[in-house]
């Protein structure tokens, strides 16, 4: 019975263990609300949001008065030393902390930008994943195909070297050919494991998840008109939130000023490392003392690296929209003579193929050549228009069209919703 028993048990985890893992159908709109919803990044980022919005709260609360009975027990019953224990008592006559205050909503705000600019860029990164795995899929079946072709290729080199009408070593240029094919294609299935492996980790499934991507259109390049910089670049200043957070920091710094301007009244005691501890290097002195102008002097250079950081921020946005301009008009520019150029290859290629059929005298290595231009020419097109998808979304990232019109999702631990 134990022995049946353990035949049972035993192939039941065979079969469990060979069954194949779920596959999982995603389209391009699945990439966008499962990376709002489910990647870890993005997650991490709208907790840290929840955190400094917490902060306000906290600040807030710390204007109201609170009891501190070791400090009320180790006060002797005298006038003067109870206004040792007044940021007890009355916090809120304390102009340092009405200035927290301010600071941590600017702080508030520094972060949330910084999460749509995180969220955008974790959504732009999956959708141009999306995009590269079909094309590397494209590719894969492009090359099993030209492999094919070479196969049969290489069989009529064989035939025509055996019986003299084509010279020794053809077929070996065509096998040289066709093992850098063979290649390619084991090199492209580990490349596609690993971006699937990505992609799946970046909209939340296990790493080892089956993904089947919806196909997408390939644009008509030669119905659309070419972009001009000039154009787009007042928008892509105007809606960054890079720049937006820069911002919000710079008017928190001008808080922390004011903080040490009235640090002779006390210091607000709230903890450091706020916001990433983005003005833990400015010293503030509790009570009146000689550091105090040193102090302002540290803000104003903390103040000035904030609007330096914005300015290297604003002109890589530039340099980035710059670019993707320009690729994205090239590929307006070359999108007719690729067409033609594999239509022509096509025809060469076929051409060739025809005139061998016939018994004709064909050059082998000419044959071999047409291939060869067929198959790059092919590659060349595919390559054009994924790239140009992946343009465009780069484009509506940088102008928060599209699918960055819409909010970032505000998430906070679960724990904690009934708040």
């Amino acid at each position: 019975m134990r022995y049946l028993a353990g035949l049972i048990l035993s192939f039941s985890l065979a079969v469990h263990a060979a069954a194949p893992a779920p596959v999982y159908r995603v389209s391009m709109r699945d990439v966008v609300n499962k990376v709002s919803t489910e990647n870890l990044e993005v997650y991490q980022n709208a907790l840290k949001v929840y955190q400094a919005k917490k902060h306000i709260s906290y600040s807030r609360a710390a204007l109201l008065p609170k009891l501190n009975f070791w400090r009320i027990l180790s006060t002797p019953f005298d006038p003067k030393s109870l206004l040792g224990i007044v940021s007890d008592i009355a916090p809120f006559l304390i102009p340092s902390n009405w200035f927290q205050v301010k600071i941590d909503k600017q702080l508030y705000y520094a972060q949330q930008e910084a999460y749509r600019a995180l969220w955008a860029n974790e959504v732009m990164t999956a959708k141009a994943l999306y995009v590269h795995l079909l094309y590397d899929q494209n590719l894969l079946s492009h090359i099993e195909a030209s492999k094919s072709e070479l196969k049969k290729l290489n069989g009529i080199v064989k035939s025509h070297e055996i019986l003299g009408g084509a010279p020794q070593g053809a077929s070996r240029e065509v096998e040289i050919r066709l093992l850098a094919l063979e290649e390619d294609a084991r090199s492209l299935h580990i490349l596609i494991e690993e971006e699937m492996s990505l992609l799946a980790y970046m909209l939340g499934f296990g790493a080892t998840a089956n993904l089947q991507l919806e196909p997408l259109t390939a644009p008509d390049l030669s119905r659309l008109a070419e972009l001009s910089y000039e154009a787009f670049e007042p928008r892509v200043l105007a809606v960054a939130p890079e720049l937006k957070q820069f911002d919000y920091l710079v008017k928190a710094s001008r808080y922390v000023k004011k903080k040490i301007y009235f640090s002779m009244f006390g210091v607000t005691n709230e903890s450091r490392g706020v916001a990433g501890g983005i003005f833990d290097n400015v010293p503030i002195q509790d009570g009146l003392g000689f550091g105090a102008p040193y102090s302002v002097q540290i803000s104003k250079a903390e103040t000035e690296i904030l609007k330096l950081q914005k300015q290297g921020a604003a002109e890589t946005l530039k340099r980035q929209l710059r670019l993707m301009i320009a690729n994205h008009n090239l590929d307006l520019q070359n999108y007719s003579g690729l067409v033609r150029r594999t239509q022509l290859t096509q025809e060469a290629n076929s051409q060739l193929y025809t005139r061998l059929r016939l018994g004709e005298d064909v050059e082998m290595f000419a044959l071999i050549e047409a291939s060869r231009n067929h198959i790059q020419a092919d590659s060349a097109l595919y390559s054009a228009q994924f790239r140009f998808l992946i343009n465009q979304d780069k484009l509506a990232r940088l102008t928060f069209s599209g699918d960055y019109a819409r909010a970032p999702v505000a998430r906070v631990p679960q724990d904690t919703r009934q708040d």
